[in-house]
């Protein structure tokens, strides 16, 4: 995802389907992901996405669908965490006169083999 958000590929989009991450429900994240022509995405991680809360689904989308479709486009960096919980945190820092803006999200999760407790079934 890094790379198919970096400088490079934000500010020259090419055959990027910009629409594709447009939040709604018309496409997932995972389906606007794999369409992206940069990214090399298994369907492993692919799955691992979208066994995310939706609602974190589509406000990852909106990040990439604003930055897209704004008129100063800045990279996009991912970044990841163990947590118990999944969560994310968007920083948004526009260009200066001294220094190129970017955009980071910061994603929170249980490893992926590592199921929620609430899944798990009892045994007693």
């Amino acid at each position: 995802m890094n790379s198919a958000f970096s400088a490079t590929a934000v500010d020259a989009p090419g055959d990027v389907d910009i629409e594709s991450f447009r939040p709604g429900p018309e496409t997932s994240l995972p389906d606007a992901l794999s369409r992206l022509p940069t990214a090399e995405l298994s369907d492993t991680i692919l799955a691992y996405i979208d066994s995310w809360p939706t609602a974190l689904q589509r406000a990852i989308q909106a990040v990439i669908w604003e930055n897209f479709t704004r008129e100063a486009r800045v990279p996009i960096t991912f970044a990841w965490t163990p947590a118990y919980d999944y969560s994310i945190t968007v920083y948004d820092v526009v260009d200066s006169d001294i220094s190129r803006g970017g955009i980071t999200v910061l994603f929170t999760s249980r490893y992926p083999a590592d199921e929620h407790p609430l899944r798990r079934v009892s045994g007693s």
